[in-house]
């Protein structure tokens, strides 16, 4: 059961850290005479309470809207799968294989479904998109990490920061809070309920009705918190919590597209997720190693109800609820000065819940459509304990002056599958010279199925987890005057993944199999600039393919987010002390799709018809590229600190496809075949923004 497949019909209706220096952590003396003394008291929180300066040029890129996470899409090897406002595929990997933590601890969410992720700019101290390649210290994954380092709060008078623009409001509280301990507190709420009107029906770009009344508008709002005490000079606690919630809901009406292709729909829709979570960290340090130990929990929910037709009863909804306990720690120990031992460990305690009545419909990414494998309707409700752990051991040691090597090894069990897994994790590190490196990584890796795949009634129980070899070799060098350059090849091995069974197969009540296999290669450059003479900026150009074979037919496709080329300029200058502007520059291939080639009569609902699909993902779209504008404007307001953005994304709004479907409005028989082309919801969007600091 695909949560995320089914809530298109709502949401598309609306557009191993090294030890820190022993010195940082002490109190110092200096003596300035045999009678006064000066002491310099230094807090270890201090050091990660401003944000590092790669995090803070994606927080000033133009077209992330102030959020450095949005900023990914113009790092290399990085798409958004199925239009600008998709989840990131890296690599050639799934979205969904990415793994997302915050922190330390797993997060629940970290994008919103309408485009931005659910942390306020203020709150990000470093961020890391590890694409492939990565250490022991992360599990249940084989795509890409995602590694979100939020800032500690800042010794200092409580100071309040309130932000305006036309998508969120927002504000941030900060201060001290004793001499050693200190907070911040964060919350933003979306204005796209401003641009709706409730009880309105949407109209397309040519003033016809769409058959779409918006009964809530899309909204969404985040709230984060953080408090930090440093207990001595070794010792430093912190608590955190985080909630995110996004929600829709439209009345679908017999005009309505998804109406027209799949009766069931019409009625009103209701799609809601969240999730809340609250964690408690210690870090340890000595004067040899560094502990962190984490304990969180983790609530999260997911709503989704359609086909409900006033004053009668009935319609269908799918509806999951987990909650998560988090044990987890990290022992970082220098041996010596040529050799250190890394050591992680985690116990995730998970049970989910699943109520459903709805239609099944059996189909993975690797399908053009799911209305192609829909089956009977199913009704029902179903538990699963979803507890895993796991321990890895990563050793570093400097061979030579020269030679750099990480030798590492993570056991991982999972209880509902009952698998164990005993994965390798290799790096080699040569250093050509002081400003030149060449590096090779090697690591296994493995995954636990989506949940809708492996459930009892709605999935396979038995299907095993989905495993991942990745290999990478790369140089980077450092240049002159802030300039650098670096290039990657990487190639990815993917088994076990899933197949969705079509009823002609002799096992077709098993639903899914194992019998999908993948790989992925490519090639990533970037050529960086740092800040100097008032301006940075990237360039970077990635190839890659990725591909899926289907292992009963022996068929090998395109996967659908295989995106060969992509292209991403990006620049920022300092015009003077008040003003800076730039620009970013995405060109990329166009989004596969699959070619409809004829019409059908819906079987099940006379006068009703549905697409014949061709060869699945063998066509493409047109190039896709974008151009966006950022320019800002420190300034006072009333004597306090401010700032104004203007930024448009899209300035040459131009309209990129994302998709195809036959155009329901119009086909009244098997001979129209008629296609509608679906843009990706991003036209010309101008904002402005305002913030002040009190």
């Amino acid at each position: 059961m695909k949560l995320s497949i089914l809530t298109i019909a709502i949401i598309g209706t609306f557009s191993a850290s090294a030890i820190s220096a022993e010195h940082a952590s002490k109190k110092n003396s200096i003596k300035k005479d045999s009678i006064e003394r000066i002491t310099i008291t230094y807090k270890r929180s201090n050091i990660t309470a401003h944000i590092t300066e790669d995090a803070e040029k994606l927080v000033d890129m133009p077209g992330a809207m102030g959020d450095p996470l949005q900023a990914i899409f113009a790092l290399p090897g990085v798409v958004a799968a199925g239009g600008s406002m998709s989840a990131p595929a890296v690599r050639g990997s799934s979205p969904q294989d990415n793994m997302y933590e915050v922190d330390f601890m797993p997060a629940g969410y970290i994008f919103h479904d309408f485009g931005s992720s659910i942390f306020n700019r203020h709150l990000i101290q470093d961020f890391q998109l590890i694409s492939a390649g990565y250490g022991t210290g992360y599990s249940n994954a084989t795509g890409a990490v995602f590694d979100v380092s939020l800032r500690t709060p800042r010794h200092q008078d409580i100071k309040t920061t309130i932000d305006f623009s036309f998508f969120n409001t927002g504000f941030f509280v900060e201060g001290e809070v004793s001499e050693d301990s200190a907070f911040y507190l964060s919350g933003r709420k979306s204005n796209l309920p401003l641009f709706f009107n409730t009880g309105e029906e949407i109209e397309d770009d040519d003033g016809e009705l769409t058959g779409v009344t918006v009964n809530d508008a899309p909204d969404d709002y985040d709230i984060q918190g953080k408090y930090t005490w440093d207990v001595d000079a070794n010792n430093v606690l912190s608590f955190s919590f985080t909630k995110a919630h996004d929600s829709a809901g439209a009345n679908f009406n017999q005009r309505a597209e998804i109406a027209l292709k799949s009766p069931e729909f019409q009625g009103d829709a209701v799609f809601k997720r969240s999730f809340n979570s609250q964690n408690l960290l210690w870090d340890h340090y000595a004067k040899n190693y560094q502990l962190k130990f984490g304990l969180g929990v983790l609530n999260s929910e997911e709503v989704l109800s359609y086909g409900r037709q006033q004053g009668k009863t009935g319609g269908y909804f799918m509806n999951q609820n987990s909650t998560q306990y988090t044990v987890k720690a990290r022992l970082n120990y220098a041996i010596d000065e040529k050799n250190q031992l890394i050591i992680d460990a985690a116990y995730f305690d998970l049970k989910s819940n699943f109520y459903y009545d709805t239609f099944q419909y059996i189909c993975t990414e690797s399908d053009p459509d799911c209305d192609v494998n829909k089956r009977e309707q199913i009704t029902g409700q179903v538990s699963a304990d979803l507890d895993s752990y796991f321990i890895g051991a990563n050793y570093v040691t400097n061979l030579t002056d020269a030679i750099q090597t990480e030798f590492g090894v993570q056991w991982q069990h999972s209880k509902y599958s009952d698998e164990a897994f005993f994965l390798p994790r290799l790096a080699l590190n040569y250093f050509v010279s002081n400003e030149s490196t060449i590096s090779l990584k090697y690591g296994g890796y493995n995954r636990q199925q989506d949940l809708g795949h492996i459930l009892p009634e709605i999935g396979n129980e038995k299907l095993k987890s989905q495993t991942a070899k990745h290999t990478t070799i790369g140089f980077v060098q450092e240049l002159s005057d802030e300039w650098s350059w670096s290039i990657e090849a990487y190639y990815k091995v993917m088994d076990d993944l899933p197949l969705a069974l079509d009823e002609n197969q002799p096992d077709a009540n098993s639903l899914y199999s194992n019998d999908m296999v993948g790989k992925a290669y490519g090639l990533d450059f970037l050529l960086n600039k740092n800040k100097t003479d008032n301006w940075y900026g990237w360039v970077s150009l990635s190839y890659a393919k990725s591909e899926r074979t289907n292992e009963r037919t022996n068929v090998t496709r395109d996967y659908y987010a295989d995106t060969p080329i992509v292209f991403n300029a990006v620049y920022q200058y300092q015009m003077s002390e008040r003003w800076s502007g730039g620009f970013n520059l995405t060109a990329r291939s166009g989004q596969a799709y699959t070619p409809i080639v004829g019409v059908r009569e819906n079987s099940e609902f006379a006068g009703r018809f549905l697409p014949i699909y061709g060869e699945a993902f063998s066509k493409r779209h047109d190039l896709y590229h974008r151009l966006d504008v950022r320019f800002e404007r420190k300034t006072d307001f009333f004597g306090l600190d401010a700032k104004l953005v203007f930024e448009v994304m899209n300035v040459l709004a131009v309209s990129n496809i994302s998709g195809i479907d036959l155009d329901y409005q119009k086909v009244k028989s098997t001979n129209d075949l008629i296609i509608a082309e679906d843009d990706d919801d991003f036209g010309m969007r101008p904002s402005v923004g305002f913030s002040v600091t009190f």
